[in-house]
């Protein structure tokens, strides 16, 4: 009997993750190929320190971490599925067989405020480098760092914002960072305990946070507020509104985002799982797509046939504030007798951006996978 065909499509947390789940817990069950578009990884949360003056993100070997789980890797991209035959088509016209399938593209940047600079991550640093080094340094400057109502995953926010304060403390500059939100109180999304937390540590560091503000554009010096007033700004960096990719062959939302079941399972497809962002739950968050990729991977590993018990997904929602000194973590777990947490201490394993399941570890035990940052950087 032959292995069990998986194709898993996307080079990011999930699909490593994912990987390394699978390997785990149905070893050599499965016969599986890589399909990405390039041969480096790099973890999204890593760039924000980049973008404020850091040093250069940390990028890993695709390649090697595909050789050394035994999968085999094909640059390319997913153009298509043709669920009945069970088969990928890629953006070179290629056709992949699957047995199953795993879809774990991330989601795309969308809509950004007019007029703001956008920071969707790896792809905007240097823009936003660059934007934040031209500012004045004999008078003092205003950064605003903006997050409108349909971004619901705020973190890269309230990061860049602490670390552009640091910065700007640490080489004597004068400057004003101000946060613009729609939420109602800073990362409201790990609880009201956190939150309180959360606004009381970036005030100390002298930012200003306009919570629950619809900022509208951004023209002539100053951010427009959907609610009538405005604020001052020499620069404004605004997080963009996540899209999905939209694979024709499969089913998606209205932003073009997969649904899926508890399990992982795409809605009204067989053999065919998603994990990460590019499905249809609303927030895209990296330590919330490795939790989806294990849940995905136990759920294939079961239909494989390897005697495991799959698990529904059930988010544990872990943060990690930089703020130029020490980090502060942030935790919010219904089922616990402290549903939201914040703390100067370590509250998981390991002083990483993405929390949780197997693939901080296995970065950290594997160095020679890092890969050295392009000249110049």
């Amino acid at each position: 009997m032959r292995p069990v065909r998986l194709v898993v499509a996307g080079g990011g947390v999930a699909s490593v993750e994912a990987l390394l789940a699978l390997d785990d817990v149905a070893p050599g069950a499965l016969d599986t190929v890589l399909l990405a578009p390039g041969r480096a990884f790099g973890p999204p949360p890593d760039t924000v320190g980049e973008a404020t003056g850091g040093a250069p993100a940390a990028r890993y070997d695709l390649a090697g971490i595909a050789a050394d789980l035994g999968v085999e890797l094909v640059e390319d991209t997913l153009d298509g599925v043709d669920a009945r035959e069970r088969r990928t088509v890629t953006g070179s016209g290629k056709e992949l067989a699957y047995d199953a399938l795993l879809v774990a593209l991330g989601a795309l940047p969308g809509p950004v405020l007019p007029g703001a600079i956008r920071f969707a991550g790896a792809r905007d640093v240097a823009t936003v480098r660059s934007a934040l080094d031209a500012l004045p340094q004999d008078r003092r400057a205003t950064i605003a760092f903006v997050a409108t109502g349909g971004v619901g995953w705020t973190l890269p926010l309230y990061d860049l914002a602490c670390l552009a304060a640091a910065r700007a403390a640490a080489d004597g500059l004068e400057r004003d960072v101000v946060i613009v939100t729609a939420e109602a109180e800073p990362l409201g999304v790990f609880g009201h305990a956190a939150a309180r937390a959360v606004s009381g540590h970036v005030t100390s560091l002298g930012i200003t946070v306009h919570t629950g503000s619809l900022a509208e554009s951004v023209s002539e010096g100053r951010l427009w507020l959907a609610t009538g007033g405005s604020v001052a700004a020499d620069v404004v960096v605004a997080l963009p509104e996540p899209v999905g990719p939209g694979i024709p062959g499969l089913p998606v939302d209205g932003r073009g985002f997969i649904p899926v079941d508890r399990f992982g399972r795409v809605t009204g497809i067989d053999a065919v799982w998603a994990a990460g962002d590019v499905t249809s739950r609303p927030l895209k968050q990296g330590g919330l797509a490795v939790q989806q990729a294990d849940t995905a991977a136990t759920s294939i590993a079961a239909w494989a046939g390897a005697t495991i018990e799959p698990q529904p997904y059930e988010p544990v929602l872990r943060g990690l504030l930089l703020t130029g000194a020490d980090p502060r973590y942030l935790r919010r777990a219904p089922s616990s007798t402290v549903p939201s947490a914040s703390a100067m201490r370590p509250l998981w394993s390991l002083d990483a951006k993405i929390a949780g399941g197997r693939l901080a570890r296995y970065l950290d035990t594997h160095p020679e996978l890092r890969l050295e940052p392009p000249t110049g950087a």
